[in-house]
């Protein structure tokens, strides 16, 4: 996993005196859990209902005054589910790969999907935050630099009680734009989030399929890649949502291996999604006015020619802002993690 250090601590100390209750509490009320005796399939239904990419996965046998360590064993997410899928095929993908997949989705107990793959299961079950300890500057480290999709506070009785989404962390980035100005009024391009030449975006074509795509994300470690036509031109986007949607709709597993072109054709996933475009020169003020304004979590960077030449995440914007202090209380948490794995 690459970790990104941000290009100026100018705000470490605004983040730092930040509380975590500047990030509003979820919208849907209370928090989405999965339970951990859910399948496949019934997990990914609970996501699709709640219209959420991950959830956290409770252990049912907790006891009531556990704390969060026994309560919750693990987070079940977009990415996560595509990884999973891909380990279930053998590497001569057969034409009934719909089937394959289906009967798995049934049968499979969700707990086996969340440690299946190291690099999605490795911090499971997740960094909690605790109001009185943490502040927004772990928030920012944790969503930024170690590309954690969420941030989950939770109350020294054991519970979950907010969510905290890099998406939301943008929209309060929004929030304080004239403070942030030295940063927020550059050019991507100063910023050095365009890529060079020789660093080309992953991407796919008219005739890969989106198990060709799920495998390139793998490759790559990215969760979307996008499809470019033939003129260099982008077409639509193939992300790990598209996973959890084909799980949701197993009618749908049986065109996993069918070209993306069909896909358009219908005008379904991926294709009925704005795909969002940006030049080298939009600020950093001018891409997270478009992630607000889209609900993307990503925008692709495209020259004069509307060539793709680059792709800023909520990740980037939100590491672009922070710089990690020394010494670091997360640093030492990760390394121990990985170290005892």
């Amino acid at each position: 996993m690459a970790l990104p250090e941000g290009s100026t601590d100018l705000y470490n100390e605004f983040f730092s005196l930040a509380k975590l209750d500047s990030i509003p509490m979820t919208p849907h009320g209370k928090i989405v859990s999965v339970p951990s005796t859910a399948s496949v399939k019934d997990a990914v239904r609970t996501l699709a209902e709640a219209n959420v990419l991950s959830a956290p996965v409770r252990a049912v046998d907790a006891p009531a005054d556990s704390d969060w360590v026994e309560r919750y064993i693990g987070t079940v997410d977009a990415v996560n589910l595509m990884y999973w899928l891909i380990s279930q095929a053998p590497d001569d993908v057969p034409y009934d790969l719909g089937e394959l997949l289906k009967k798995k989705i049934a049968e499979t107990p969700i707990t086996e999907v969340i440690d299946a793959d190291p690099d999605t299961a490795r911090f499971n079950p997740f960094v909690p935050l605790d109001p009185s300890n943490n502040t927004m500057l772990d928030v920012m480290l944790l969503l930024g630099k170690y590309a954690q999709h969420r941030a989950f506070v939770v109350e020294t009785a054991g519970d979950i009680t907010n969510v905290i989404t890099q998406s939301a962390v943008v929209k309060f980035l929004k929030g304080y734009v004239d403070r942030m100005a030295p940063t927020m009024h550059k050019s991507l391009r100063d910023l050095n989030l365009v890529r060079p030449a020789t660093r080309p975006v992953a991407s796919v074509g008219d005739a890969d399929t989106f198990w060709t795509a799920f495998k390139l994300m793998r490759e790559k470690g990215v969760s979307a890649v996008p499809l470019v036509g033939a003129d260099g031109v982008i077409k639509g986007v193939v992300s790990a949502r598209d996973a959890r949607l084909l799980v949701v709709r197993p009618t749908r597993l049986r065109f996993v291996n069918q070209p993306l072109s069909l896909f358009e054709d219908l005008h379904v996933e991926p294709f009925n999604v704005e795909t969002v475009c940006v030049t080298p020169d939009s600020t950093l003020e001018d891409v997270i006015d478009r992630f607000i304004s889209t609900k993307v979590h990503r925008v692709f960077i495209v020259d004069a020619a509307n060539k793709l030449c680059g792709v800023v995440s909520l990740r980037d914007v939100i590491a672009t802002m922070v710089k990690e202090p020394e010494p670091s209380a997360l640093a030492d948490y990760f390394a121990s993690k990985v170290s005892a794995n």
